[in-house]
């Protein structure tokens, strides 16, 4: 694991490389669940290819496991360093989500479309994955867009959560944050065996009481899969000491049961509120300690330069693919042409998306960044900070917001 990342109030850490490449093939699943695929592919093939959305527990997951990996240090009652982390956040997610937004008006105003103002009030405010409302939620003005206002009801706890589970770690060692992990799973199963049996699976996901817009799109309903993800990140020094068997065993075992299950699944509705996070919380935490070590054959292809540069893209490729899917009126043709045509046409459509992506990252996404975290330097060297520094070996040796040396994942990939 060649690399280390410092972005501010965290020491150096080893960079992560095959999570960076775990994040490009969820992103690129969730672009082929909206952009389809030819009818001629095996039904078997297509539902795997409709399951896009299982990256929303994986993703959030592996917030929790990156955020918890590189602040695990990090405590509320250390204002200065806080503020740091919540600055360093916003820097991250933050500018291109905006772009985006402001695309969706313009866009509406140059086909005098309607305009919606209290949708895009909460867009811009990234509040819209808390209304009942399915098309505020994940329509109106980008709506991917819904999981950067639960990545920031995340970034918001995270300093207050990340304290309890170093104690946890420190006190009951991996027997307790395994403890959390297996916690985690009994209560996603509950929620969806309560969600069954009172019958709100079957609600479609328009109505406010559905477990689509509980189960998949609340943020209190995800913050147990985030806080899993923080379990795994204390309990990564452990998974390095497996063995090369037990590593390429899991790498092998969890993709083909994730494609087993996607490709044999029933269309009921239990199905749907289950792949919100029952279905893959072991299996997720067991895959991402495995690939977090660096270890095994599947971490060696994440861990490729391609892989790890177009993980590092994925975010914008998130974010800007749903409206281009559209322009690019490619849908269709796609799903329902005939012959080599929608193939052809899902090569190419995938391969401009990826493009924009990549554009997308280098020319809007971290320029704003790196433009957010010099004036956040600016701003901190006017107003040092009267606190002694830590030992070096504690701490970065510097109080100012730091570029990494390499990436760290942006955010959520999800549906």
């Amino acid at each position: 694991m060649a690399g280390t990342t410092q972005l501010g109030p965290h020491a150096r850490k080893p960079e992560l490389r095959a999570l960076t490449g775990l994040r490009a093939v969820a992103a690129i699943a969730v672009v082929v669940s909206h952009v389809g695929v030819p009818k001629s592919l095996p039904d078997h093939v297509a539902k795997i290819a409709q399951w896009g959305y299982i990256g929303v527990p994986l993703f959030f997951m592996l917030s929790g496991v990156v955020l918890a990996y590189n602040y695990p240090e990090l405590r509320p009652r250390n204002t200065r360093r806080t503020i740091k982390f919540y600055v360093a956040r916003i820097a991250r997610v933050m500018p291109l989500y905006w772009v985006m937004i402001a695309y969706c008006f313009g866009l509406y105003w140059s086909v005098n479309h309607k305009q919606y103002p209290w949708a895009l009030v909460q867009n811009v405010f990234a509040v819209q994955t808390w209304s009942p409302d399915l098309l505020v939620a994940q329509s109106y003005y980008n709506g991917p867009g819904w999981s950067i206002g639960a990545e920031l009801f995340f970034y918001a706890l995270f300093p207050f959560l990340v304290p309890v589970m170093a104690g946890i770690a420190k006190r009951w060692g991996p027997r307790g944050l395994v403890l959390v992990i297996a916690a985690v799973a009994v209560l996603t199963i509950a929620l969806v065996a309560w969600f069954t049996i009172t019958g709100r699976a079957t609600l479609p996901a328009e109505n406010p009481a559905s477990g689509h817009r509980w189960l998949y799109r609340n943020p209190l309903c995800q913050l147990p899969i985030f806080i899993c993800g923080m379990a795994i990140a204390f309990l990564l020094p452990h998974a390095r000491e497996w063995s090369k068997v037990t590593h390429n065993v899991i790498q092998t075992v969890v993709p083909l049961y994730v494609l087993l299950l996607a490709a044999y699944r029933d269309q009921g509705s239990f199905w749907g509120v289950a792949s919100y996070g029952a279905f893959f919380v072991i299996p997720f935490a067991v895959a991402l300690l495995s690939l977090g070590s660096g270890q095994g054959w599947l971490a060696r292809l994440l861990s490729t330069k391609p892989m790890v540069a177009l993980g590092v893209a994925s975010f914008a490729l998130y974010l800007t693919h749903r409206w281009l899917v559209w322009q690019l009126s490619t849908f269709d043709p796609v799903a329902k042409g005939h012959g080599f045509d929608p193939y052809v046409g899902f090569l190419l459509t995938i391969g401009i998306l990826l493009l924009i992506g990549e554009g997308a990252h280098r020319y809007v996404e971290e320029p704003a960044r790196r433009w957010i975290i010099k004036i956040s330097n600016k701003l901190a060297k006017r107003f040092p900070s009267r606190r002694r520094p830590l030992p070096a070996a504690h701490e970065a040796p510097t109080e100012i917001l730091e570029l990494p040396v390499a990436r760290e994942p942006a955010s959520t990939v999800v549906h």
